[in-house]
């Protein structure tokens, strides 16, 4: 028992590396954004983060989510989905109508401003925080899996999602969740056989071989060959879980500062957008600061800013804890 939850911390901490790595890129990106600048080296920045940044958070959701490939009882079922609902699909409905009067008031500064008449679209995946499908997308993926992912047919779902997945990547489809359901099944592979990940990832072959996948599926990106991406997905995933086992062994408070944005992550991730969008307003449209300092105050803003409201602010309220972060 003693070494199984030595196992499970463990994993936990990788995750929540993993994590914080992750949300560090959403935040980047996003501020990278914020001015529309449209010079190379941003445009490269910002599609090698957007090349795999968001399956990352799919494949991790994964990870954490092995216990569904044993459920077999109703109330397991309805529990999960539950869970599911409070966690992803409250705080999606809760910011989206929050958002709302914010983007209508900030409609002349905004490149698509905003209509009342398309609140509907809340209930198909429009938001109008846009960054919020995610919680949407997940919330369906994850209940997918739920009914149809068992031990037994892992590897061939696997197989079957993938190529569903690439073909997503090719067509580009309005729906996201063919696209995203194959990187949870990754996740739930990796962790199901997580001791044959490592020792394969241990090897330098396998290493240089996922980054050279990944550096020229980011070619083949810029080259405006869409299918690249379920490349630039899978690999960049996968070298972000090898990193973050290896700044978990590293010495010094490094491990603790990414596990902490990690466990946050979805504090920050829910936050950032408004704290992003107002700060852009203020910086570019009316002080006309220099493009690097607004994107560089956009990303700190982003991330110390949402951190520092949700832990002593709005985490201290039972209300914000529910509506906001989806927990009791």
């Amino acid at each position: 028992m003693d070494n199984l939850t030595q196992q499970n911390r463990k994993y936990y901490n990788e995750i929540n590396i993993a994590r914080g790595i992750g949300i560090l890129l959403v935040v980047l990106g996003h501020a990278l954004k914020q001015t529309g600048v449209t010079d190379l080296a941003v445009n490269v920045l910002i599609e090698v983060i957007y090349s795999f940044h968001m399956p990352l958070f799919f494949v991790l959701s994964g990870f954490v989510s092995v216990k569904i490939l044993a459920y077999t009882k109703t109330e397991e079922y309805v529990r999960f989905i539950r869970s599911r609902m409070l966690r992803l699909l409250l705080p999606y409905f809760v910011m989206g109508v929050l958002y709302m009067p914010l983007k209508y008031f900030l409609s002349r500064f905004a490149r698509n401003p905003y209509d009342f008449s398309a609140a509907w679209k809340l209930i198909i995946g429009v938001n109008p925080n846009t960054t919020m499908w995610f919680l949407y997308t997940l919330f369906w993926v994850s209940v997918i899996a739920l009914f149809l992912v068992r031990r037994k047919v892992l590897l061939p779902m696997l197989a079957g999602s993938a190529v569903l997945s690439a073909a997503a990547f090719h067509f580009d489809w309005g729906i996201r969740t063919p696209k995203y359901f194959f990187f949870f099944v990754l996740g739930l592979c990796i962790r199901e056989y997580y001791e044959k990940f490592q020792r394969m990832m241990a090897k330098r072959w396998s290493l240089a071989l996922a980054a050279a996948l990944f550096l020229a599926g980011n070619v083949a990106l810029y080259c405006e060959f869409p299918a690249a991406g379920f490349v630039t997905s899978v690999t960049g995933s996968i070298l972000c879980m090898v990193f973050s086992l290896w700044i978990l062994q590293t010495a010094g408070s490094l491990p603790d500062g990414f596990g902490t944005l990690g466990k946050s992550s979805m504090d920050i991730y829910i936050l950032s957008d408004p704290v992003q969008t107002v700060s852009r307003l203020i910086l570019w449209n009316i002080l006309h600061l220099p493009n690097i300092l607004v994107v560089l105050m956009c990303f700190l803003l982003g991330v110390g800013a949402s951190y520092l409201a949700a832990k002593y602010i709005l985490r201290r309220f039972r209300i914000f804890r529910l509506l906001l972060f989806g927990e009791r």
